[in-house]
């Protein structure tokens, strides 16, 4: 469907064409109509959201040369629908509307593509277009992101030189500033957490500014000045942690809400090359976005008509949030924004380079995040922060222990029922009903170099300590729970896929790209220390029990026991993994009785050979306190004070 060889710009203009070609005949008189799943607005202003979204890579295509062929059936809508007196009319939003979120790629497309979505309209067109743009200065909006598309919009205004509500704007600008933390991190909320929104929302917009200034598009007062150099200076400093989420494959740690985006996880590199950002060479940024673009097109997330689906590595709307209509993917869309960069730019004109030196293992601050690589994957150890409100498996996205670019998560079809649960890289929790509960919000956030730990309840008077350790390719967890009643636990590892539904993988293939065996799994048990490792030809996944003798709980935690483990394999319900529909994950299972207990266990997961020949690392207490983890040439000492 789309070219696979890519390397140029005219390649890239190619791709966006042909995943714009399958929706001519889905233009309806108040958007596009791309089917019938629900959201939480209404079916009009899903098809706004089809038709808005879509701006995000007409607008650069437009500005950089290329041509769009419905561009006038795109613009006539625009026109019926902000005419108040038109029976399409796309109506006056409210206070937190989704409609005020779709005004962000049209302010956009007047910004960087005036002569197409501005100029050809009449006076009356103009005055309808601001009207309804306008409102979202009056509007209550989260105290998110979402203060970027009103400032979008006031940018708008000034360009094309009409009247500006100055104390929104300013209100906006202040709420953007209290989302901001240190070290070029955001939170999406004032009250929220660290997400996907960071680069692709928070860096994005802001780089756009900084590029709309210098080009004198928004009036150069010393506050905007003083903005665009904070904007710039604060992409500076996340573009070289951000890129360490990314393997050579071009594929990436999901993480957080609105995976169903993929490609937008590219956004912000294309916003550092879009605004000259000097803080990556060219042919990098080249090099990760083109690389990106690669691997997605690969994966099955288009229909059979060539429409993106909602999902994330396949068509899955398990996953979606209860915001995904489906025009939504198409917000992945802003990483075409490097097209509006003309041919002989130097991002254009840039060998694609591979990344860069990285280091295999670093701790992301403020948010505590620890991030190890190697050849196998990349992973990050996540100490968890819960968001704002309760988007839909907010748990499976924001509170697992560890993230896989290569082996991704799952989410959960229920609490009911081990199998329903998304117990990968978690440690859940039953009273013996059969109900489940994983980690949610969290308390008492700690990190160092290798580590990172919090405190969690998943009863009010039920406390766990967990403290996470990277060994490289290995990590360690340990828990300590404090209970006042008998609990049942079940520990996941990676997820590995059964089968495989992306073609490029590491299999035996058929010329449909499908896999052509259906191998029933590898399974390796070992009974001391409890272990169990489960492999296909593809990859393995392995997670190891680590007792700790009794004499360390008794003068560590007082009355309290080291209770063992066996060790099992899951199988999921399907369609739970974000990457792969069918997946087995290994487990340690047992039971913790009333007072405190001390859990900690291995887990690594990566290619088959490098899994199956690796060795467990160690764990050893030393009566002084300390905890030292070994593994091969690596050596991590903490003080078991961590836990508290």
């Amino acid at each position: 469907m789309v070219p696979l060889s890519l390397h140029t710009k005219e390649d890239l203009e190619k791709t966006l064409l042909r995943l714009l070609d399958p929706l001519k005949g889905h233009y309806a008189l108040d958007g596009l109509h791309l089917g019938y799943s629900g959201s939480t607005y209404s079916p009009r202003v899903a098809r706004l959201e089809g038709w808005s979204r879509l701006l995000w890579g007409i607008a650069p295509l437009l500005a950089g040369g290329g041509t769009y062929p419905l561009l006038d059936q795109h613009r006539e809508i625009l026109v019926r629908c902000t005419d108040p007196k038109s029976p399409h009319y796309w109506g006056t939003p409210g206070n937190k509307d989704q409609r005020l979120v779709e005004m962000a790629p049209l302010a956009f497309a007047l910004l960087l593509a005036r002569e197409w979505f501005w100029d050809p309209l009449t006076n009356r067109e103009k005055e309808n277009l601001y009207r309804w743009l306008s409102t979202i200065q009056y509007r209550e909006l989260p105290a998110n992101n979402w203060h970027f598309f009103r400032i979008l919009v006031c940018a708008a205004f000034r360009y094309l030189d009409l009247p500006v509500h100055q104390e929104a704007e300013e209100e906006s600008f202040r709420i953007v500033e209290e989302c901001y933390q240190e070290n070029g991190w955001y939170i999406d909320g004032t009250n929220a957490t660290y997400d996907l929104y960071n680069p692709s929302g928070f860096h994005f917009y802001g780089l756009l500014l900084a590029k709309f200034l210098s080009e004198s598009l928004i009036d150069q007062t010393d506050a905007y000045i003083e903005r665009a150099r904070l904007f710039t200076e604060r992409a500076t400093l996340f573009a070289p942690q951000y890129l360490v989420w990314f393997r050579e494959d071009g594929s990436f740690v999901p993480f957080g809400r609105s995976l169903t985006y993929r490609f937008v996880a590219a956004s912000f590199f294309s916003a550092c090359a879009f605004a000259e950002l000097s803080a990556l060479p060219m042919g990098v940024l080249k090099g990760v976005i083109i690389r990106h673009l690669r691997y997605w097109f690969n994966r099955p997330i288009l229909d059979a008509e060539g429409i993106l689906t909602i999902g994330y590595g396949y068509p899955n709307l398990v996953l979606a949030e209860q915001y995904n209509a489906p025009g939504s993917p198409y917000w992945g869309l802003k990483t075409f924004l490097i097209l509006a960069l003309p041919s002989n730019h130097p991002f254009w004109v840039a060998a694609e380079e591979p990344l860069p030196s990285l280091p295999e293992v670093s701790c992301q601050i403020p948010p505590g995040f620890i991030v190890s690589r190697d050849r196998d994957d990349v992973r990050v150890l996540n100490p968890g922060y819960y968001p704002g409100w309760e988007a839909v498996h907010s748990a499976a996205k924001y509170g697992k222990f560890a993230y896989s670019a290569q082996f991704g998560f799952c989410v959960s079809h229920g609490s009911y029922g081990i199998e329903k649960t998304g117990c990968d890289s978690m440690l859940v929790l039953s009273e013996g009903d059969g109900y489940w509960r994983e980690r949610r919000q969290t308390q008492h956030v700690r990190y160092g170099d290798r580590w990172t730990a919090s405190t969690w309840n998943p009863w009010p008077d039920v406390v766990i300590d967990t403290l996470l350790i990277s060994l490289g390719s290995w990590h360690v967890r340990i828990h300590r729970i404090k209970t006042p009643r008998s609990l049942q636990g079940v520990e996941g590892g990676f997820s590995v896929p059964r089968y495989l539904v992306a073609e490029g993988r590491r299999a035996p293939y058929g010329i449909s790209g499908e896999c052509t065996l259906d191998p029933e799994p590898t399974v390796n048990y070992v009974l001391e220390p409890p272990a169990v490792t489960v492999s296909f030809p593809w990859a393995a996944s392995r997670i190891v029990d680590l007792p700790t003798p009794q004499w360390v709980v008794d003068q560590e935690f007082k009355r309290g026991q080291s209770v063992p483990r066996s060790a099992d394999l899951l199988y999921p319900e399907p369609n739970l993994n974000v990457l792969e529909p069918s997946v087995v994950v290994p487990i340690l299972k047992g039971t913790i009785e009333a007072g405190i207990t001390l859990w900690a266990c291995a887990v690594r997961a990566g290619d088959l050979e490098s899994t199956l020949n690796d060795s467990n690392p160690g764990l050893y207490i030393e009566p002084d306190g300390h905890l030292s983890l070994f593994h091969k040439s690596v050596q991590v000492t903490l003080f078991i004070g961590a836990l508290e």
